[in-house]
Parts: structure tokens; C-alpha cells; sequence
């Protein structure tokens, strides 16, 4: 039973290329929420973004993709 749990465990984690790639657009988000001459409104979508991107990079799983599939 363990064997399968941490399967599907597995499943769910992401490459370090793709956590490098979620730095990076994280990153990105941020910085165009910090300087960007943007509306308060677009300045928390991005700020979203660049939170959950750089979360779930930290902790090495995106809650969506898990969400999406269960």
C-alpha cells in the first residue's frame, strides 16, 4: 500500500528544471508587480502569480496540477 501512495506522491512532484522555471516566471511577476506602471487590480494578480509560482517551486509540488487531477 505504501508502494502506491508514494507513486502517486511522485506524480506530483516537478523536475528542477521546471521549479527553475517556475523562479523564473515567479521572479518575473514580481518585479513587473514592484515597478510596472500598473493599476492596483493588476498589481495583485501579480503578485498572486509570482507567490504561488514561487511556492511551489520552494516546496517542490504545484497544489493545481494535484487539484486538476484527483
Amino acid at each position: 500500500m505504501s508502494d502506491m501512495i508514494n507513486t502517486i506522491e511522485r506524480k506530483f512532484e516537478m523536475s528542477e528544471t521546471e521549479q527553475k522555471v517556475r523562479y523564473g516566471i515567479g521572479a518575473a511577476a514580481a518585479a513587473a508587480a514592484i515597478f510596472a506602471p500598473l493599476g492596483y487590480a493588476w498589481k495583485g494578480v501579480l503578485t498572486a502569480v509570482a507567490a504561488e509560482s514561487i511556492l511551489s517551486a520552494v516546496y517542490g509540488f504545484c497544489p493545481f496540477r494535484r487539484i486538476a487531477q484527483s
